[in-house]
């Protein structure tokens, strides 16, 4: 087209400008306490934030200041940006310590001694980069001297007299550079002291303490890590708590720590906030975002070079994003991005209905994919949902609605699209016809970002790669089955995991629950009498976080998802070889019960753990979680003992492997249990089998 015209981009990274919302006045703040002589080191500071509220931003320009960035100091009725002074001239010389700053990407390393190694390392490159392993050649050998000798390693350095310290870092493995550093901990320490207080050209420092320099650590995306690496830096900064001169400097939401450090230390929300007592001296939280006219002017400058409409709807626009300017500049590239297949000639749908649903799926994603879904499968329902929304807004108190007790809401299905007064806004002014709506979520699915969480959970599935999906093979012949020697004729497959709620999910967007050919008749019979679409616990918080098996599934639904993946629920005698191979053991790894080997009451956990957890734990077959964490459904009947295709609800399906909520003696391998197969409890999960012929 003549007319088209490029699609403008907002980029995603730190601001720059830090007058908005007050951001110069908080990072001078920071930086007065870190570059304050008279603070003690060794010390650490909480940056805490919602994902995307600028804790980078905030961060990076503590850095910057500590670097000798001028800053504004507004006077009696001034302007900020007047009267620019640095943090030297703000607080005075005096008081005033050298800090020398180091960026770290903990979220890289995915252990903790690659963690400390690399944090070392990078300090080392720090050091280099400043030219003070060369500049302070003199200084390293008196350290050197002073500390002689460092255990084995102690001949090596002297060589090196302190120049090579990088190189001889970098060729060491990462086992080999903790035991390194255990050997030259006080050398460290010192070199630390003396590089913080280090003033080219060749200045010479007397004495070696804090108040005349400091080292400060920024750690910054720690919410971007997975539970269990944020549990491992915070165990390695722990190392460095009692390291005279050290400064760290953490950015992460602090639900998201804490939460990490419930499901992978077992810890109660209050032994949480204890363990993060002992490491953060001072916690800053970013202010909920912020001024209402503040953010308003924010999204102005945004907004400058975007189309009309998203101008005009920001009052829906602003309380669907929550204040949050990440969320504000992904909004907007989405809808500009629509906007320019728009103008292509890829849609012919109103400008202003594309801002309304690129708003509706960033904000609310899973809402928008069943709402999308809902509009493909009924047109009905399309219409109800557009009826009740219009009716809600034009209701005073609409934003006080509670659909699970409004009698308006006949149909169980659509309640969900009622609980936020914001989405209801949204849905009353999308008055499209079907055609044209389902035009627009075809374009909209192609281009649009996914929200934080699911970006978080799209990173751990890269990094889990197809593992979760992994199968061994468990070889035919012989072995001790109960009390006796049982014989498993074929080769067959079973899965390492217990089945997880990331591949169940998959399940039902292929729309497993509606496909009548996955399902048993008995299953069919109790799904159309239930209607049932998902898991019992699939939208509670405890029991649907993505690497943690699927719970509140029964025999029906469990069956119907191996079929769809081409694979059976396993026999009981399949599942018994599996878990305590040829020799008879008690337990997946051995005779001895060991509480930290698997998820069972002993264990004091008390909910569901990631299947991943235990590799201590694994069967002779290299299955995990064949003791604890859920029981598992077989296909075996437990009285008669026989294998079934189908289960009516007079039968009992056996149960193997306990549960999260079991005792040592129930998650033994040997030990069976039964349950009626339309239940769906928490306890209850299950993984598949293939038979090799």
């Amino acid at each position: 087209m003549s007319d088209f015209e490029p699609v403008h981009i907002i980029t995603d990274s730190a601001e720059d400008n830090t007058k908005k919302f007050n951001f110069q006045v908080y990072a001078k703040t920071i930086a007065g306490i870190i570059a304050n002589k008279e603070n003690e080191t060794p010390l650490v500071i909480g940056v805490h934030g919602p994902w995307g509220s600028g804790k980078t931003t905030l961060m990076k320009n503590v850095e910057r200041i500590l670097k000798g960035g001028k800053v504004s100091e507004p006077g009696n009725g001034q302007d900020m940006g007047q009267n620019e002074k640095t943090l030297e001239e703000l607080i005075g010389q005096e008081n005033c310590r050298r800090c020398k700053t180091v960026w770290f990407q903990a979220w890289k390393y995915a252990d903790e001694d690659a963690i400390l190694a690399a944090l070392i390392e990078c300090i080392l490159m720090t050091m280099k980069r400043d030219d003070y392993l060369s500049e302070a050649k003199a200084h390293i050998e008196e350290l050197i001297s002073k500390f002689n000798p460092f255990k084995a390693v102690g001949k090596v350095l002297e060589k090196c007299s302190g120049l090579e310290l990088l190189d001889l870092f970098s060729e060491l493995e990462h086992k080999q550079k903790l035991c390194f550093y255990s050997s030259f901990e006080k050398f460290f320490e010192s070199l630390v002291l003396d590089y913080a207080a280090w003033l080219p050209p060749k200045s010479k420092i007397d004495q070696l303490d804090d108040t005349k320099g400091v080292m400060v650590v920024f750690i910054d995306d720690l919410d971007r890590c997975p539970e269990d690496r944020i549990v491992k830096i915070l165990e390695t900064i722990k190392l460095f708590l009692d390291k005279e001169g050290c400064m760290f400097v953490i950015g992460a939401a602090t639900d998201i720590i804490e939460k990490a450090l419930k499901n992978e230390k077992g810890y109660s929300p209050e032994d949480a906030g204890k363990f993060m007592e002992k490491i953060v001296q001072v916690s800053f939280s970013l202010p909920p975002y912020y001024e209402e006219r503040d953010f308003s002017q924010y999204v102005e400058g945004l907004c400058a070079e975007s189309s009309e409409d998203i101008k005009e709807c920001m009052a829906l626009v602003l309380p669907a994003i929550k204040h949050n300017p990440r969320q504000m500049k992904r909004f907007i590239n989405n809808t500009q991005l629509l906007k320019g297949l728009l103008a292509a000639g890829a849609m012919d749908v109103e400008s202003k209905y594309v801002t309304y649903w690129s708003l509706f799926k960033l904000c609310y994603p899973s809402l928008a994919d069943d709402f999308a879904r809902e509009a493909k499968d009924s047109e009905y329902s399309y219409k109800k949902i557009r009826e009740y929304a219009q009716s809600f807004v034009n209701r005073e108190s609409h934003k006080e609605l509670q659909p699970d007790n409004d009698a308006t809401i006949k149909e169980e299905s659509l309640k969900k699209f009622f609980i936020h007064s914001d989405l209801v806004s949204i849905l009353a002014v999308m008055d499209l016809e079907k055609k044209e709506f389902l035009q627009l979520i075809s374009f909209a699915g192609m281009v649009e970002e996914p929200s934080a969480k699911k970006e978080k959970e799209k990173e751990k599935e890269r990094e889990l790669s197809d593992g979760l999906d992994a199968m061994v093979v468990v070889p035919a012949g012989e072995f001790i089955y109960q009390d006796r020697k049982a014989t498993i004729v074929d080769d067959f497959e079973i899965d390492v995991y217990p089945v997880t709620n990331s591949q169940f999910e998959k399940f039902i967007r292929a729309g497993g629950y509606q496909t009548e050919e996955y399902w048993t008749p008995s299953g069919r019979k109790w799904k159309e009498k239930e209607g049932a679409r998902e898991p019992r616990y699939w939208k509670d918080e405890k029991w649907n976080q993505p690497e943690h098996p699927v719970v509140g599934v029964n025999w029906y639904e469990a069956k119907a998802y191996a079929k769809w993946a081409g694979k059976d629920l396993p026999t009981e005698k399949q599942w018994e070889r599996a878990a305590r191979g040829t020799d008879g053991r008690t337990y997946p790894w051995g005779n001895e019960f060991d509480k930290e080997k698997c998820n069972i009451k002993e264990s004091g956990i008390g909910k569901t753990t990631r299947v991943t957890r235990y590799p201590n734990g694994i069967s002779e077959a290299g299955c995990y979680d064949m003791a604890g964490n859920v029981w598992e459904w077989t296909r075996s009947n437990y009285n008669p003992d026989e294998d079934l295709d189908d289960f009516d609800l007079d039968q009992r399906p056996v149960l193997r492997g306990g549960s999260w909520d079991s005792g040592q003696d129930i998650a033994r391998c040997a030990y069976r249990d039964r349950v009626d197969p339309s239940n769906r409890y928490y306890v209850v999960g299950f993984r598949c089998v293939r038979t090799k012929k």
